[in-house]
């Protein structure tokens, strides 16, 4: 008599499980949280494409061994075995999602019969079983990993035929409980600890990948010796160490990554930064990724929010990325199969997810909108001697001016100072931090100086809104300046108009007893401090930059309340801002401009915190040799709403003659639909090559992440090979036998595309290619991660008119991957005026089609191979030019 058995979540590896686990004797019920999946395999609806899973399904419909319900708690109650294949599928980014893991885990916690076993049977990275434990909250539960190894196209017979079957368990009682729900399958039957069991997974797929790698680099070898790489294939395959599976060149596997120069706001142990995704790289590298967070968006959220990633990864890279920009100005730079959350722009729940090279001027991106809620334990002050640790002062090279208690406090101990120095302390009452310290004495209160500068400043600054504002204008108008040892921080303004800013910043400074000097210079008025620990304060430990080409905001402002962030952008905007009328009048923008891209990212951002929409226009000023980045700020709703930007005098201008309209001016290029996000629209996606590294992220949950001037990008994690690549790295160890393999298979997308190109005469502008295959593999309706869609995105974006047939997609698909593509319903029309036909999956089907005919509608005789499936000589003799892989 079989157990009973429940299968959480009903994708394609959870029906496929299910379905088969009924056909071996068990009392299996399914569930799942999507109503329509539920009733469509009540009705006996199968919803993939899989050999032998409808015969299966039925089956035990008929017997009553299978049965389909809604929810999972309703099917777990009276469950031997739980199965969780929640939906963990790699999607577009790759990814596996823990998040539902969780959320299953939790769900069904309550409802468990004590000693029942929860087997976590879906792909998910090292450690999945511990997650599971931890949030089923029942030590008297048993956990299990049992990964899959099932194949689209053949899964059921993989599942009923399996090379093995591996069961990952701490307890061996529970074990052997799961090998017997197996009985009756001829495998060998694997049992280890939960991690080695979830690493197989891993290492089984990424071995795959190293073979398909090798033999496309071999094939490229043979290419250029003018060997077949099939008969070196066969020879190799009959070595039995070797063996010929998986030593069939091709097109490759797929994969998604951002630009190291593109940004990210990581959170890490409380500290928030602004990071690029190449520096995030090597911090990860120095810390491991546990504990960092990214700002990710959740339409369902008021506000972005710092989630958890659950992998990080890097790898180099030699192929197409796609340059994004949009109406209002905001870009990025991705992986020509990155994915996107788009929209219509008319609403915020029409959502979906398509790739870089498919986006359109008909897509909106979201814009993320507001900031988490900050923190409590916020600094309120900044230490100097914190400062000059980061700048390297010593606190030997520090001399503090001590306050009376601290006076006291020293002639107390007075008789530990050494002789030589205790009548210069007490007479001077000054000594240098290094003695304070080996007194015990309190240096808090102190004035501090260096040996070398002679200005004196507080031991700290209270990070109030006076701070932040004369930090805004530092950010505008400021300077540090070197002279030997002594360092010098200075603020610049116009030698006659801008003196109520000289005498803010002067006035700042000497409230707290720090001696300032203003000076008339040629061209400006200078306010300067000569100080090296406030110029450490600015540099070392604020990071905001030296000079106007490397400001930058510093990371503190993230965590800063709404009345802190207006105090930066309004001394920012006071002292490098401007508004003006707009063609003359009545409308306004406000507008700043900066020759540092990173402070240009950072105030696009703080804006977008506090709900405001910028337009960012970049461009070169007349002698300049790097560009500007402008904001802009327009429409009458906004300008009224950043009024704090504006000095008061100037504001009753504005408000005098441009809010007086009846009717209020919108900016275009953006469209609010909800609090956490404004919608840009798509101006362009423009395909270059590009070498150097590219970087992955995945954030479970929203699968989202906030990445440059706000924009939101999709989750990007790619394939297992890469999770691999992380998991060593994570380890210490740098696998770069791995790294390669993801190298040359970058690489074949490119090669197989120049194949094609170099058939059609040298150039796809314009020209119409047939291309035959478009999933994934053969026998599946899938196109996720498919290598012809990596193909066939390039030929578009070369130019060419691609006309495909696929025998599992119907004619005139929609799906935003297909996008550019026109589907036919049969193989010779899409072969009907093309000059190039392209073979990129192995359907059998294509072997037997009619060679004739193929030849009459084409307006050339010209085949690229790319799966060497087709066989040579009945080509040739028909006349066609036949390119295939490694021949």
């Amino acid at each position: 008599m079989g157990s009973k058995i429940a299968v959480i979540g009903i994708g394609y590896v959870g029906l496929t499980t299910g379905a088969c686990l009924s056909h071996l004797g068990h009392e299996v019920i399914c569930a799942d949280v999507i109503p329509e999946k539920v009733d469509a395999l009540n009705r006996g609806e199968i919803p993939i494409l899989e050999a032998g899973l409808d015969e299966l399904v039925q089956a035990g419909r008929t017997s009553g061994q299978l049965k389909f319900v809604l929810g999972a708690s309703s099917a777990v109650a009276d469950a031997e075995f739980i199965y969780l294949c929640v939906p963990t599928p790699q999607g577009s980014d790759g990814s596996a999602d823990l998040s539902y893991i969780r959320e299953a885990a939790a769900e069904i916690g309550p409802h468990l019969a004590s000693e029942s076993v929860v087997i976590n049977k879906s792909t998910v990275p090292v450690g999945s079983t511990r997650v599971v434990e931890q949030a089923l909250k029942r030590s008297d539960i048993h956990v299990v990993s049992n990964p899959e190894f099932l194949r689209e196209g053949s899964a059921v017979n993989d599942f009923l035929h399996p090379d093995r079957v591996v069961i990952g368990a701490d307890d061996q009682s529970a074990a052997i409980r799961v090998a017997g729900l197996y009985l009756g399958l001829a495998a060998p039957l694997q049992v280890t600890d939960p991690a080695s069991a979830e690493t197989i997974k891993y290492a089984s797929n990424a071995f795959l990948a190293t073979k398909i790698s090798f033999v496309n680099a071999i094939a490229a070898v043979c290419e250029a010796v003018g060997a077949d790489v099939n008969d070196v294939v066969l020879g190799m395959g009959y070595d039995k160490r070797i063996g010929e599976a998986f030593l069939r060149p091709g097109p490759g596997w797929g994969g998604s990554c951002f630009v190291g120069e593109e940004t990210v706001l990581a959170r890490y142990l409380d500290d928030v930064r602004l990071l690029r995704f190449d520096r995030l790289a090597a911090e990860i590298d120095t810390v491991g990724a546990a504990g960092w967070e990214v700002l990710a968006w959740d339409p369902a959220l008021p506000t972005p929010e710092f989630r958890p990633i659950s992998a990080f990864t890097r790898r180099p890279y030699d192929g197409d990325v796609i340059d994004i920009r949009t109406k209002m100005g905001r870009r990025l730079t991705v992986t020509a199969d990155h994915p996107f959350v788009v929209g219509d722009g008319r609403s915020d729940e029409e959502l979906r997810v398509t790739r870089a090279e498919d986006l359109s001027e008909s897509d909106w991106l979201p814009l993320a909108q507001g900031a988490p809620v900050p923190s409590d334990d916020a600094p309120r002050r900044v230490s100097l001697l914190d400062a000059a640790r980061n700048g390297g002062i010593g606190r030997d090279r520090i001399i503090a001016r001590l306050e009376p208690r601290q006076v006291e406090a020293v002639r107390t101990v007075a008789d530990r100072i050494p002789a030589s120095r205790r009548r210069d302390v007490l007479r001077a009452q000054a000594m240098r931090v290094h003695e304070m310290d080996a007194l015990d004495v309190e240096v808090d209160g102190a004035t501090l100086g260096t040996t070398t500068n002679g200005t004196y400043v507080p031991t700290s600054l209270d990070l109030d809104e006076d701070f932040w504002r004369m930090l805004g204008l530092f950010l505008a108008e400021g300077h540090i300046g070197t002279d030997g040892a002594r360092r010098r921080v200075a603020w610049s303004f116009h030698p006659t108009e801008e003196e109520d800013l000289v005498q803010e910043v002067a006035g700042y400074w000497e409230a707290r007893g720090v001696k300032v000097a203003v000076h008339s210079m040629g061209t400006s008025r200078q306010v300067s401090v000569s100080s090296r620990l406030l110029a450490a304060l600015f540099d070392d430990l604020l990071d905001l930059g030296t000079n106007c080409y490397t400001k930058r905001l510093p990371d503190l402002v993230w965590s800063l309340p709404e009345d802190h962030k207006r105090a930066v952008l309004s001394g920012l905007w006071d002292g490098d801002g401007s508004w003006s009328f707009l063609s003359g009048g009545p409308n306004v923008v406000l507008e700043y401009g900066t020759a540092s891209r990173e402070l240009a990212d950072g105030m696009l951002r703080l804006l977008g915190d506090l709900g405001i929409v910028a337009r960012l226009k970049v461009g070169r000023t007349a002698k300049s040799t790097v560009d500007t980045y402008w904001l802009v700020i327009s429409g009458a709703a906004q300008i009224a709403d950043c009024h704090w930007l504006v000095p008061e005098d100037e504001w009753i201008r504005i408000r005098t003659y441009a809010l007086r309209l009846t009717k209020a001016i919108a900016p275009t290029g953006y469209r609010r639909l909800s609090k956490s996000a404004a919608w840009v629209r798509v101006r362009s996606a423009e395909r270059r090559p590009f070498t150097g590294d590219v970087f992955s992220v995945e954030v479970p949950g929203p699968h989202t992440v906030v990445a440059s001037h706000g924009l939101v990008a999709h989750n990007c994690f790619p394939k297992d090979s890469h999770a691999l690549v992380k998991i060593a790295e994570d380890a210490g160890y740098d696998f770069d036998l791995l790294k390669g393999v993801i190298t040359v298979n970058d690489q074949q997308f490119t090669r197989v595309t120049d194949k094609i190109e170099t058939a059609a005469g040298g150039s796809l502008d314009g020209v119409t290619i047939a291309v035959w295959g478009l999933t994934f593999k053969a026998r599946t309706d899938d196109l996720r991660d498919s290598p012809s869609l990596e193909i066939v995105g390039r030929l578009v974006a070369r130019g060419a008119n691609v006309r495909a047939y696929d025998p599992a997609v119907d004619a005139g698909a929609t799906d935003a991957r297909l996008h550019g593509v026109e589907v036919c319903g049969d193989p010779y029309a899409a072969c009907d005026g093309a000059m190039v036909l392209a073979i990129l999956t192995e359907w059998d089907e294509f072997k037997w089609l009619d060679l004739d005919k193929v030849a009459e509608v084409m307006a050339a005789k010209r085949v690229v191979d790319g799966r060497n499936l087709m066989d040579r000589n009945p080509l040739v003799r028909r006349g066609f030019l036949l390119e295939g892989i490694g021949r």
